[in-house]
């Protein structure tokens, strides 16, 4: 990898991971103080997986993150409500959360949308007395965050690639 690659990509993956961590961890932290690291943490992981190359490529991955995290957190917090944690019902879940991607023809958010489940699960069987609405409605909120964190560093390289550009023409 050339460093004039590394350096642009290096520099957007320490902002992502900056910005998300503290947004998710003090979003969380506002409603539910135990698992604020996790907010912070789903925060990270939902903004390094959506920051690409480029803004466009970016762009595409944080539609496909906020609709595969939607309907996981749907699945997920209205299995909650009514079964406790099991791992049948954890299966289930999954598969029902990718039986509405490919119904509505979302394949590309079929991963998200386990993994969202997966996290959702696992979080209600760690911190048993968060409610299944909150803990979906907040990995969902945090995944949102990290998404947003991604869309705007993506936008402000490419905001800083143009002004660089500029100044190359004017010279």
């Amino acid at each position: 990898m050339k460093i004039q690659t590394f350096t642009p990509l290096f520099v957007k993956s320490i902002a992502v991971v900056f910005g998300a961590f503290l947004g998710g961890y003090y979003f969380t932290e506002l409603f539910h103080h135990p698992t604020s690291l996790v907010g912070g943490l789903w925060a990270v992981i939902s903004a390094i997986i959506v920051l690409e190359a480029t803004h466009k490529e970016t762009f595409a991955s944080a539609k496909n993150r906020l609709i595969g995290t939607f309907i996981g957190a749907l699945v997920s917090g209205v299995y909650l409500y009514y079964f406790s944690f099991s791992i049948l019902g954890f299966i289930v879940a999954v598969a029902v959360g990718a039986l509405i991607c490919f119904l509505f023809d979302l394949q590309k958010s079929v991963k998200l949308t386990g993994i969202t489940i997966s996290v959702i699960m696992i979080v209600a069987t760690l911190e048993k007395g968060i409610h299944p609405f909150l803990n979906a409605g907040l990995r969902l909120a945090e995944s949102a965050i990290g998404t947003g964190v991604a869309v705007l560093v993506a936008l402000l390289a490419l905001y800083i690639e143009n002004m660089s550009a500029r100044k190359n023409i004017v010279k």
